[in-house]
């Protein structure tokens, strides 16, 4: 019996080798029809005798090319047609259902092979591609996916490439960055006027001998400009360091090979399968002793960022280099979007870098490097039964290059397109329809006018992508956040309707969705969202609370950190040595700060009037769990002032990484029935040790770990009060923390989901906005109820 099926697919099924994929399958199994891209991923139609179609039906899912992703698949009999050949066919135009253009992908194998073949054409060819790697999102204008519609259109193809990328049976059919040294762009060298000194080939040769003789080049990227030197090299990175404006903040370090990875960090085996695969981000893993880079590239820091060549252009530069390590950060200076644009990075990268390293294939979106950070060795927690076993996985800290755009899935069918704005920090928007949304890559910090400018530009670039534009606007409910004044401008212009959302809520939503299990009707979870500064009702400052989230959408704050105070307001966000001055005054324990490392940092009188201050006036109270770590990391001397986000708290995990199993110090203790942790407490306590010549490695472990315990109480507690939860998770900023992440999930009697997919900082929070509100729409739920918890469960 002949049956023809039509099988819709949704997913990455454009620009990833699909297409030529299907034909090779349909054709060896000898069936007829048609595969095409359409407006919502590709369609099939296929035809033959019915148990050969059937299986093909079934075996598609199983029989896709590395970067493909099917995430739907549809299927429909209808009337066979005839047909006695299989072909691909012109795409399909319309309006796309979704963002389906897969993200950038590093160079494959395959390509690496050619790249360094003497006999093949494309040898030394520095934009070599196919359907496994090369750039996607970063240079398509519009769906669906063809080359006439990417920064590649400008390029006619030569005869050979046209051949290739004619023939189904070819690796690179239909890859639509296809090139070669006759077609393609090309590649220069410049000075910091933008003067030409070389092309092709001695153009890469000579930013190589630059790079040795210890000189800054800014290289053209995937999604963006680079600014690199030699990690091994102080002088360079000194250097790097001052004209970025960048006092501390680490590098990143880019490696030939894994084996010079291995040298550098401890890798994981997942940890390793992550570096080398197409997404291939800038990795955090834990040092080896002697990495042999600059001290200045990650000061302090218990980690160091590494990252393997992601184009053609930088394995050339590597065969030049040797094993020698590059510092490759953003491309921009300090606070402001990485440069996309020859003539943008000229102009704005002119005063930093000393030659430009170019070309003239277009940069249509801007996508920085994504980050993860190593869970380095998995551990299993016996002090309850079962055993809990701790997430081993690597987690992302930046969702970038290599992620984006690719679509997450939503709780409920949104009834509308909704765009969400995310916060102030480590910004990304998103796009909600239908049940999928899809985030922008990572936007930044919002201080600067031109991370504003960026903000719209990513949002505009994505709703073009799209073609939607939402008039239901998602923001964060803190009043003087720019996000939130751009969110407020878009709702009036179009029309629309703003919904605001509690900050910590959707923190707690992004994680939960992340892994399928937003609370149903019936259902709830328990959250610990342990972040830094979030608005919170009556405008209060949140950011350690014990949120119980139910399918109702009524929430409430089970729990939370007990409030500290912030003298000077903003100011002690960035000088938390303010808050460890106020919480050990508060305690009646001032005298002893004189024997800390912070009487190393300031005069007593100095120590002495802050104490002062802290108890004669009325300051704001924050429950934040951020300043508080970053309050011992100030009172241990580490870091009194930060010059980045987070770097005392991050310092203080760094000293703690020697110390294996600190016991929880018995002075601390929770009040008899109280879910309010004591952090004045732990603090003083942590002064005390410290006064009394405990060393400092000791101090920061004993914090974690008591932190980590009496944060296990407090659940334990809670569940005791209000029942077992459906689920039970943890987020926000402070859980990139990895000595945190470890210690919450031994201390807690059943699992404790964390974000792995998402960062756990306010880089997840506009996913978290758009599953609040499309929930709420879906549920018919007043959206209201994400601004405050329910005054009736209080």
């Amino acid at each position: 019996m002949i049956l023809r099926l039509r099988l819709r697919c949704r997913g990455a099924v454009q620009g990833v080798g699909f297409r030529p994929t299907v034909h090779r399958l349909a054709t060896e199994a000898g069936l007829s029809g048609k595969v095409w891209n359409d407006p919502g991923g590709a369609s099939i139609e296929i035809e033959g005798e019915e148990p050969a179609v059937r299986t093909f039906a079934s075996n598609l899912s199983l029989s896709m090319p590395p970067l493909a992703r099917l995430d739907q698949l549809e299927i429909e009999e209808i009337p066979p047609t005839g047909d006695t050949i299989f072909e691909v066919v012109i795409s399909q135009k319309g309006r796309p259902t979704s963002a389906s253009v897969p993200p950038d992908a590093a160079i494959c194998s395959a390509c690496r092979r050619e790249l360094e073949d003497q006999s093949d054409r494309r040898f030394g060819h520095p934009f070599i591609t196919c359907t496994d790697c090369g750039p996607r999102y970063s240079l398509v204008h519009s769906l669906p996916y063809d080359r006439p519609r990417t920064s590649m259109g400008c390029f006619p193809l030569c005869p050979q490439c046209l051949s290739e990328y004619t023939d189904p049976a070819d690796r690179r059919f239909h890859a639509e960055p296809v090139c070669c040294p006759e077609c393609g762009p090309r590649a220069w060298l410049a000075d910091s006027e933008g003067t030409d000194l070389a092309q092709g080939a001695e153009a890469i040769d000579q930013a190589a001998k630059a790079l040795n003789d210890g000189l800054i080049i800014a290289i053209k990227g995937l999604g963006g400009f680079q600014l690199a030197c030699r990690a091994d090299l102080a002088d360079a990175v000194d250097r790097l360091r001052k004209s970025k404006r960048r006092p501390s903040k680490p590098f990143a370090v880019m490696v030939a090979d894994p084996a010079t990875a291995h040298r550098l960090v401890r890798l994981a085996d997942a940890d390793e399968t992550l570096l080398k695969s197409p997404r291939c981000p800038i990795l955090l893993a834990p040092r080896q002793p002697s990495d042999g880079v600059s001290d200045n590239v990650a000061p302090g820091m218990e980690d160091l960022g590494v990252v393997l060549p992601t184009t053609p252009l930088h394995l050339l530069l590597f065969k030049h280099l040797g094993d020698h390590p590059l510092v490759m950060t953003s491309g921009n200076a300090s606070d402001e979007p990485i440069c996309k644009g020859n003539r943008e990075a000229l102009d704005r990268l002119g005063a930093i870098a000393d030659l430009f390293l170019i070309h003239d294939r277009d940069i249509v979106r801007r996508v920085d490097d994504s980050v993860a950070r190593s869970s380095a060795t998995p551990i299993v927690a016996t002090g309850f039964s079962p055993a809990i076993a701790v997430p081993s996985d690597p987690f992302l800290v930046r969702r970038a290059r290599g992620w984006v755009p690719e679509p997450l899935h939503l709780p409920e069918t949104t009834p509308a397109p909704l765009l969400a704005v995310g916060a102030h920090l480590q910004v990304t928007a998103a796009i909600a329809r239908d049940n999928q949304a899809v985030l922008t890559p990572h936007i930044g910090d919002l201080d600067t006018d031109e991370a504003r400018t960026f903000l719209r530009e990513a949002i505009e670039h994505l709703e073009d992508l799209m073609e939607v534009r939402p008039e239901i606007l998602v923001a964060d409910a803190h009043p003087d956040y720019p996000s939130r004044w751009l969110a407020e401008e878009l709702t009036q212009r179009r029309g629309g309707r703003l919904i605001e959302v509690q900050h910590h809520l959707a923190h707690a939503a992004s994680v939960l969705a992340e892994h399928g299990r937003f609370p149903g009707i019936g259902e709830s979870a328990l959250v610990m969202a342990m972040d830094g500064t979030g608005w919170g009702p009556a405008h209060s400052a949140w950011g350690g609370e014990w949120l119980i989230v139910n399918g109702d959408l009524s929430w409430q704050r089970a729990g939370q950190l007990e409030p500290m105070t912030l003298v000077g307001g903003e100011a002690a966000v960035r000088e938390p040595w303010r808050i460890a001055v106020a919480a050990v005054a508060s305690s009646g324990a001032a005298a002893v700060l004189n024997t800390t490392p912070l009487a190393r940092e300031f005069a007593h009188e100095r120590i002495e009037t802050m104490a002062k201050l802290a108890t004669g006036h009325s300051w704001p109270l924050a429950t934040g769990a951020g300043r508080l770590f970053e309050a011992c990391g100030a009172l241990l001397g580490l870091a009194t002032v930060n010059t980045f986000e987070g770097e005392a708290a991050i310092l203080l995990e760094a000293h703690a990484v020697n110390i294996q199993a600190p016991e929880p110090w018995k002075e601390v203790q929770l009040q008899p029935g109280s879910t309010i942790l004591p952090s004045v407490a732990l603090l003083t306590a942590a002064a005390r040790r410290t006064a009394a010549g405990e060393p400092t490695e000791s101090v920061a472990a004993g914090f974690h770990s008591t932190f980590c315990r009496l944060a296990g109480s407090i659940t334990t507690q809670i569940i005791e009060s209000h029942g077992t939860p459906t689920t039970l998770a943890a987020t926000g900023g402070c859980l990139v923390n990895r000595r945190l992440r470890r210690g919450l999930s031994t201390e807690i009697a059943q699992p404790v989901l964390l974000p792995t997919r998402l960062p756990p900082g306010d880089g997840g929070l506009a996913y978290g906005q758009v599953v609040l509100a499309s929930t709420c729409l879906a549920r018919r739920v007043d959206p209201t109820i994400l601004l405050a918890p329910d005054p009736s469960k209080a």
